[in-house]
């Protein structure tokens, strides 16, 4: 990645089905030509920003994602399946969840995810041209986070399918990704919205960071041990995102943050989410630019 003297980097943050928002946010972007220089992307906001750098038209990049939707193999991918409804509260539900939390936990004992790396790898390889990441055709990275040392990792040179895969292994459903002798997680571990990555690749840059993380729920489910142990992580992480949202030069937090990872069957919805926080913001932006430039 190419080192500017003034720069406007785009830091995309995960999110799952969330981070459809990131195509309204560039399509505003891209229409009112604001100068982004380069993109970094964490999970989704990687997936996102990745297409977006191999074919720089945001419409396009929406209809791309539209056409894997519609596509059987994503059907197949078992990635869409998670955002349904809990069970009801009558006995005969309580049993039956009981019983699927004691499989799931059975099965987390003797594997390292639910789904084989494969249900990724089928939508990236539909999504993206292979290809090498200093060949886009604007300047782009992925983050993901090393299983075992706990760094944030920047990639922006090697395969752009193998750097993408490792930004949005999603820890438990997909397994970590084995890259140059690292074992790499979702970036959103360390860097849910990267805008300390843009930061180090570009010091010099000014950083437009598109936060889609989810809120924390109004009306928790704290029925048992597995829901009090998430909720309490998800505390710690949300402490730990609003400390690091603070240092972008300039944030959009489309209202995207009551959606399920999983609800991929939202995307035109998502993505007027973040064209309407585009537009709101289009004063703000266009400062940010104006006096940086």
């Amino acid at each position: 990645m190419g080192v500017f003297k003034r720069s406007i980097g785009l830091a995309l943050g995960g999110g799952g089905a969330r981070g459809f928002a990131h195509i309204g946010v560039l399509k505003i972007l891209e229409r009112e030509k604001i100068p982004i220089e380069f993109i970094v992307g964490t999970s989704m906001g990687a997936i996102v920003g990745a297409v977006y750098a191999q074919l720089l038209d945001a419409k396009a990049v929406e209809e791309k994602f539209k056409s894997l939707l519609k596509n059987p193999s994503f059907k197949t991918t078992g990635l869409d399946a998670s955002g349904k409804k809990r069970l009801s509260d009558n006995w005969l539900d309580h049993l039956a969840r009981n019983i699927k939390e004691s499989v799931a936990m059975n099965v987390a004992a003797y594997r390292r995810s639910v789904f084989g790396m494969e249900r990724l790898s089928t939508t990236l390889e539909f999504l993206l041209e292979d290809g090498l990441l200093q060949e886009t055709r604007i300047p782009f990275a992925a983050v993901a986070s090393d299983l075992i040392d706990g760094d944030e990792v920047i990639l922006n040179k090697g395969s752009i399918l193998e750097a993408v895969t490792a930004s949005a292994a999603l820890p438990g459903y997909l397994p970590p990704v084995d890259t140059n002798g690292r074992l790499l997680i979702d970036g959103a571990a360390t860097s849910p919205v990267p805008i300390r990555a843009v930061k180090k690749l570009v010091p010099k840059s000014k950083v437009l960071a598109v936060d889609v993380s989810k809120i924390l729920p109004r009306e928790p489910e704290l029925d048992n041990i597995i829901d009090i142990v998430l909720q309490s992580y998800q505390i710690t992480a949300r402490h730990y995102h609003n400390e690091l949202i603070k240092e972008a030069d300039f944030l959009l937090q489309p209202s995207v943050g009551e959606f399920h990872w999983s609800q991929f069957d939202k995307l035109e919805w998502l993505i007027q989410e973040g064209e309407f926080a585009a537009e709101n913001a289009l004063a703000g932006i266009k400062k940010l630019v104006k006096g940086w430039f």
